[in-house]
């Protein structure tokens, strides 16, 4: 449901302004708009002085730092949200003496933590390569005159080790000693052993041959394989406890620090915001002017709040809208808690605008009614139903998730109760174990036939309710086009199922030739809508509405091929000569059977809704209401979310 919405304009001395601003954005129930009337003379749009414009970059500046330092400091929780007004000029200043020490220990210490990962990321590598070297080790290596490096190739390429090897016998002769080992895979590893004085030598060279050589930390470089490998193992069992001390001392930081960087943060963008927002009003040489939305009934509570911080010098009134205000006006949408997550399911298609029903409250009611009659399980119903509980215990937060899985919830109630009717627990188990259909046994197939009807039953009460809805809308809208075309859809509709209760001896036979021509003014009717060319469309759309009520039979067939697999799986079970592969079997395919049933009747059910049935009334195309209201609260008023 949507609630009634006034156009307000605000106009107060400029001298009072940011207590204005102050007071509508602790209020929380007014969207201000950038447009300006043109019926008051000499309104500009206000421009920001050079003083505010230095707060504005400030403010921006000092938010960013709080945003990364918390971001770094990496928080659990939140603290509670708390009044912009009661905290804003102490934690501005706060946070202009106290963030730059605060940013300092932080950066410090992340920096220490970015060294070790990356320590410990780079060391088990060369250590790998050099303990594959060591048994090779010379005894020359050990010499206190001698240095060692490492050259790495591709194995396929070991041809550049002897021409590695070739280059330093050139340059140093019998001086040096060399030895290969294939270090993994793909890559093989030389080790040269030469005079300490050679080795700045020996690096130019390789390096104007383009031979890689393995870079060793400095504080390993030069030194023998075995005694690199003792101090890389060293090194690499002393990382984690100085990660964990860095983490340590970052926690502690988190811990004094994190709630005053959110509370100087959330103060800081709810002034940012308040600036921001100047722009989008109008001034004249002495007042502003402001125009926005607010609900109908919040207009005397935005005049109370500003005329106690005005000190009455305000005036708030309510404009007369035009129809294209109305068509642009915000949608408030406030709806019953049961129908609140499916709104995140209307959005998803398009926002109700203004002048729209809102269809949320009729999804809730059709939708889990839907999917509990295509899946109509008792036990999958109760894997759901805990399923959707669980997740909702671990999803406190709001949001589409949540939404979805409250919607879960719904769904599989409905599941457990159509499976009574149906009589199936996990299919055929529960006739097994004594259960019986309080209604209509799906898995019988002599009531197939009796389960299409039911699904063609049940659509076309609900296209006919979607028209029924259309038509009143045409009808409140005043809309001659949709009316006929949505009054003469009902219409032929009418005929139809006029025409078929006398087919299937319900009513006289007397009543087909009232039947057909209901029929025949419902398909004029509709070519009505479209001038000439309804000649040709009338016929065409009244056979596509025959298509939308002949789609409802997806409840049926999908809701029987969940049927079958699940039967197949039962008859698997006892079939495969094992008892324990039977059920392993078994588990599986009803685990995907499960899968498929959480899935496929919400796809389904959601379809039947945007196509089928939102058609038939439902333009969409609005905007959501967007309060101007603090951060980290919620305001009192009734928001679209």
């Amino acid at each position: 449901m949507k609630q009634p919405m006034a156009r307000v304009r605000i106009v107060g001395l400029k001298a009072q302004l940011l207590p204005a601003i102050r007071a509508l954005h602790e209020l929380g129930c007014v969207q201000i708009d950038a447009r300006l009337n043109d019926d008051i003379a000499r309104v500009a749009p206000l421009r920001l002085d050079p003083q505010t414009i230095h707060t504005q970059e400030e403010l921006a500046y000092l938010a960013t730092r709080c945003d990364s330092l918390l971001s770094l400091l990496d928080p659990h929780g939140d603290v509670p949200p708390t009044s912009a007004a009661a905290e804003d000029e102490d934690c501005l200043e706060a946070a202009r003496q106290r963030l730059g020490s605060v940013a300092t220990q932080a950066q410090t210490l992340a920096q220490r933590r970015e060294a070790l990962q990356a320590e410990r990321a780079a060391l088990p590598r060369y250590e790998k390569t050099l303990r594959k070297l060591s048994p090779l080790v010379p005894a020359q290596a050990r010499a206190a005159d001698s240095a060692s490096m490492v050259v790495l190739v591709n194995r396929s390429q070991r041809w550049v080790l002897d021409k590695a090897a070739q280059q330093v016998r050139d340059l140093v002769g019998e001086q040096a000693e060399m030895v290969e080992e294939d270090v993994s895979d793909e890559m093989r590893a030389m080790l040269i052993v030469a005079p300490r004085a050679q080795i700045a030598a020996l690096e130019q060279l390789l390096g104007q041959g383009n031979i890689a050589r393995m870079e060793l930390p400095e504080a390993y470089a030069g030194q023998p394989p075995d005694v690199a490998v003792a101090a890389l193992t060293q090194r690499l069992a002393a990382i984690p406890k100085e990660l964990a001390e860095v983490e340590s001392h970052l926690a502690a930081l988190a811990q004094i620090w994190a709630p005053r960087l959110q509370r100087w943060r959330r103060c800081l963008h709810n002034r940012l915001d308040e600036i921001n927002v100047l722009p989008r009003l109008g001034e004249t040489d002495y007042t502003f002017v402001l125009l926005g939305w607010t609900p109908r009934h919040e207009v005397a509570r935005v005049q109370a709040a500003l005329g106690e911080v005005m000190e009455t010098a305000v005036l708030v009134e309510s404009l007369p809208l035009s129809q294209a205000e109305k068509e642009a006006a915000p949608v408030a949408l406030v709806n019953p808690a049961l129908a609140r997550p499916f709104q995140s399911l209307v959005r998803l298609l398009a926002f109700p605008s203004y002048g729209d029903i809102d269809p949320t409250p009729l999804m809730a009611v059709f939708l889990p009614l839907f999917f509990g009659m295509i899946l109509g399980d008792v036990g999958y119903g109760l894997l759901l139903l805990a399923g959707g509980l669980l997740g909702l215990r671990r999803v406190r937060r709001p949001g589409v998730l949540r939404d979805l899985l409250q919607i879960l919830t719904f769904g599989a109630g409905w599941a457990i109760f159509f499976g009574l009717l149906y009589g199936e627990t996990f299919a055929t188990l529960g006739e097994k174990m004594g259960q019986h259909a309080l209604w209509l046994p799906r898995t019988d197939p002599r009531n197939i036939l009796a389960l299409l009807i039911f699904a063609l039953a049940v659509g076309a009460a609900h296209v006919t309710l979607g028209l029924g809805i259309g038509v009143w809308e045409a009808w409140r809208q005043r809309s001659r086009s949709h009316l006929l075309e949505r009054g003469g859809m009902l219409v032929g509709l009418s005929g139809l199922f006029l025409a078929t209760t006398v087919l299937v001896n319900w009513l006289p036979r007397g009543l087909m030739t009232p039947a057909l021509a209901l029929t025949m003014v419902g398909i004029v009717l509709l070519g009505a809508s479209h001038g000439w060319l309804g000649v040709l469309l009338g016929p065409l759309e009244f056979i596509g509405l025959l298509g939308n009520i002949l789609s409802y039979l997806r409840i049926a067939a999908v809701g029987l091929a969940s049927v079958y697999v699940a039967m197949v799986a039962n008859e698997l079970a006892g079939g495969l000569g094992s008892l324990i592969v039977g059920v392993l079997v078994a588990v599986l395919i009803h685990a995907l059977n499960l899968v498929l049933g959480a899935f496929s009747p919400t796809i389904h059910s959601l379809r039947l809704h945007y196509v089928e049935f939102f058609r038939k009334f439902y333009t969409g195309g609005g905007r959501p209401f967007e309060p101007f209201r603090v951060r980290g609260g919620e305001g009192r008023v009734a928001s679209s979310e």
